[in-house]
């Protein structure tokens, strides 16, 4: 199994954002695999522009949990993320969604992401992923969304 990220963005050049994030991440993991791209409109806070998706796949890294969720608050914050709104808009969220297969809860960080299992535009895209049938196996997913995501772009 892997770690596995997903990428967000709904401010500047979604697509560039992407991107870019990609290769400042593979700059501290080794890429294995990636989604497409998926556009949804925002969920929790709702009056912002709708956001680009993608989830990445990496081989597990040397450093811990703890060490890649600072790892990618620092890029972040280098992509000029601001936590002025919880849930706002953002020119760049990282999150932790799995690692290998584990589960983590506490006050710093909880692995799977809590919220993951609610949200079409993070579900839809790790479907992609040849890990998923590992994961499906250990985790239930839904079926079907109360949100709405849809392919902005094939990689």
């Amino acid at each position: 199994m892997s770690l596995i990220l997903s990428t967000g963005t709904n401010l500047g050049n979604r697509l560039e954002n992407l991107v870019n994030a990609k290769e400042e991440l593979c700059k501290h993991f080794s890429l294995l695999e990636e989604s497409n791209v998926y556009e949804s409109p925002a969920v929790d806070y709702t009056l912002q522009p709708d956001f680009l998706n993608q989830v990445l796949e990496f081989k597990i890294p040397e450093e811990n949990p703890y060490e890649v969720l600072y790892i990618i608050n620092s890029i972040e914050n280098d992509f000029g993320r601001s936590r002025v709104i919880d849930k706002g808009p953002r020119t760049l969220d990282i999150d932790i969604l799995f690692w290998k297969t584990e589960i983590i809860d506490n006050d710093k960080l909880t692995i799977p992401h809590p919220r993951l299992f609610n949200r079409s535009f993070i579900v839809l895209p790790l479907k992609e992923l040849s890990g998923f049938t590992n994961l499906s196996e250990k985790f239930e997913f839904p079926k079907t969304f109360d949100n709405t995501c849809w392919l902005f772009q094939k990689v």
